[in-house]
């Protein structure tokens, strides 16, 4: 993985751990909640990737069973998370979650953000999800 990819994440999970909003793209489109579930499961999908070092160099190449073997891995630490497990995600949000932590991971934060074909959006959250008094 990229050096300074990684820091970005990392600098990314750091700002998610406190409270503070991060950049991201939504992926649901069907309203708050729905939504941060999806960012939470990236969150800790990204995490999981960063711990275990997955290598990403061959994600895309069609001669490889690697994204198949890590795709694999990532489904077993989903439905082995207590957290992920507490979301209740339906399928599409685990994909959803999915193709973003991937993206995040091979990418980069600046990367994914700066994709024209994401542009609309453009979101900012937060683990703090918001309520009203």
């Amino acid at each position: 993985m990229d050096s300074a990819i990684k820091e970005e994440l990392t600098q990314w999970l750091d700002t998610w751990d406190s409270g503070r909003p991060v950049p991201t793209i939504e992926m649901g489109g069907l309203g708050p909640g729905y939504e941060q579930a999806i960012q939470i499961t990236t969150v800790e999908l990204l995490r999981h990737m960063l711990s275990a070092n997955y290598d990403s160099s061959e994600w895309m190449s069609t001669d490889s069973d690697s994204w198949k073997k890590d795709k694999d891995a990532l489904n077993t630490f989903g439905h082995s998370s207590s957290l992920i497990n507490t979301l209740g995600l339906s399928g599409a949000q685990w994909g959803a979650a999915l193709n973003l932590s991937t993206m995040l991971f091979m990418h980069g934060v600046a990367g994914v953000m700066n994709d024209t074909r994401v542009k609309d959006r453009r979101i900012r959250v937060s683990k703090g999800f918001p309520s009203v008094g």
